[in-house]
């Protein structure tokens, strides 16, 4: 089955506290989007305002490769809003767990009531709905299951099943998905991850295996609290364990880098895929098996992301293979004396400065020397 992926960094990672992005920012990350090779762009909430209602207008005018969609309260009003705005398609959202639907002192009965309404309003706007299942990896899984039904009775073409407080574990979302889609074998899922415990790009991973075909997530994870499913490192599984090149990888890191610049916030240099520092080696081990055969420690190609390939950094776990190769590369081949003498000075000089050694660093010691 080949995955279909949502992106919504314009939508639910926007929610992330502080974060705006101007329509400039939005057409331009839009873009990159559509040159990157998405199936699907969820491109905001037209109830915010009339600029967002303008923004996704726009977007879903160019004419990108990928579908469109909007997200909307169960509401009669915003849907009609929304269908004004050309996009493919909707996404209405409602609880389905006790605790948020006792929370918006409403019930069961309500909700089910709400489902019917605004579905089949939708279904006379829209050829696609998708119905958003809020909340439900804390749902009751029998309510859950009506709630399925009856979206699926009123013409929903999708379900998205939202782990909305990100509280699953990898073993738990195959157990929910295997029997949702045991259940409801013609219904197309989509599962959409929060990352509070830290696992929701291995959920999303989880739930394509376990039966679900669409994934939704965000650039950079981006999101509220602790993010979201993080698109390029579905991208990267999909990539390297499935093989599938449907999705142009190389603009990934053009892109993570402008949503970083353009939310203010700063990508950890441990980043996967990129990160400054996660194509770089230090480990006197890995450099010397890295020499022989990059694979031995380094299955990832920096270039199928856009990123170079940094090599090796100097410092107190370096050994004389990764020096050797410095200077060699430099045209300068050195013996076994003064190989040992430079190391040693590298490993005293980085413990002492508490940071690798730079290039510079290492021709004003062999000067030295």
């Amino acid at each position: 089955m080949k995955p279909y992926l949502i992106d919504t960094t314009l939508r639910d990672g926007e929610q992330a506290p502080g974060v705006v992005f101007s329509k400039r920012e939005k057409m331009k990350i839009a873009l990159f989007l559509n040159e990157l090779g998405v199936d699907e762009v969820e491109i905001g909430t037209p109830a915010i305002s009339y600029d967002e209602r303008a923004i996704i207008k726009a977007i879903a005018s160019e004419g990108y490769a990928y579908k469109t969609s909007s997200w909307c309260r169960a509401n009669l009003k915003d849907i009609k809003e929304a269908s004004r705005l050309g996009t493919t398609s909707i996404n209405i959202s409602l609880p389905v767990s006790d605790i948020q639907i006792k929370t918006l002192g409403k019930s069961r009965d309500w909700v089910l009531s709400e489902l019917k309404k605004n579905t089949e309003f939708a279904s006379n706007y829209f050829s696609h709905v998708t119905v958003g299942a809020q909340d439900a990896t804390r749902a009751n899984i029998n309510f859950l299951k009506q709630y399925i039904y009856f979206s699926q009775e009123c013409g929903a073409t999708r379900v998205r099943i939202a782990d909305t407080v990100g509280i699953s574990s990898p073993l738990e979302i195959h157990e929910l998905f295997s029997n949702l889609t045991g259940s409801f074998p013609t219904m197309e899922f989509e599962f959409h991850g929060h990352n509070d415990l830290g696992m929701a790009t291995a959920n999303a991973v989880t739930a394509y295996k376990s039966g679900a075909k669409c994934l939704s997530a965000t650039v950079n994870g981006l999101g509220e609290r602790a993010g979201n499913s993080v698109l390029e490192e579905l991208i990267a599984y999909f990539f390297y364990k499935e093989k599938n090149t449907h999705y142009k990888s190389k603009i990934i890191s053009t892109l993570c880098n402008y949503v970083a610049d353009n939310s203010k916030l700063k990508l950890a240099t441990n980043k996967p895929l990129i990160g400054k520092k996660v194509h770089t080696h230090e480990s006197g081990i890995h450099t010397s098996a890295i020499l022989k055969n990059k694979k031995s420690y380094q299955f990832i190609n920096p270039e199928d992301f856009g990123q170079d390939n940094d090599g090796f950094c100097f410092g107190k776990h370096s050994g004389k293979a990764s020096i050797n190769h410095f200077f060699k590369t430099r045209n300068l081949f050195l013996d076994e004396h003064r190989a040992q003498q430079i190391l040693s000075l590298v490993k005293e000089n980085s413990c002492s400065w508490k940071r690798p050694l730079t290039e510079l660093d290492l021709m004003q010691i062999y000067h030295s020397c």
